[in-house]
């Protein structure tokens, strides 16, 4: 049994270039990890969720742990555009990933915190913790 979770991708870039990525359901070519993260998790398996000439957010699932290699493969193949990654978990896991290149390099930020589970928000009705 592995984690389930939902992510948000905001894509900030050329117009020319979403076009491009959105065309493919945002699928690119690499290294085997990378292949099977673009079958499993990427193309007619995403949600557009809002579109505008240098914009574009799209939902997709993942299982056990963020994309991040992805991304950062997703980042390099389009380096004029501004990643956005936000994640939840079944479990509660939340996180935050932002990336662009800066001096030819990939620059992120990566932040991430626990919510509540999805057991806690169906059943609980006291939120205090004890160690």
């Amino acid at each position: 049994m592995g984690v389930d979770g939902d992510q948000t991708l905001q894509i900030r870039g050329p117009e020319e270039m979403l076009q491009e990525m959105e065309a493919s359901g945002f699928v690119i070519d690499g290294d085997d990890e990378i292949k099977h993260i673009a079958s499993r998790f990427f193309g007619k398996q995403i949600t557009i969720k809002h579109r505008s000439p240098r914009f574009i957010v799209i939902r997709y699932e993942f299982r056990n742990m963020p994309v991040y290699q992805y991304l950062e493969a997703l980042l390099k193949a389009y380096p004029k555009c501004w990643i956005k990654n936000e994640y939840f978990t079944d479990q509660g896991l939340c996180g935050i990933w932002i990336a662009r290149m800066v001096n030819g390099e990939v620059s992120v930020q990566d932040h991430s915190w626990a919510e509540l589970h999805y057991e806690e928000i169906i059943h609980s009705e006291d939120f205090s913790m004890s160690e």
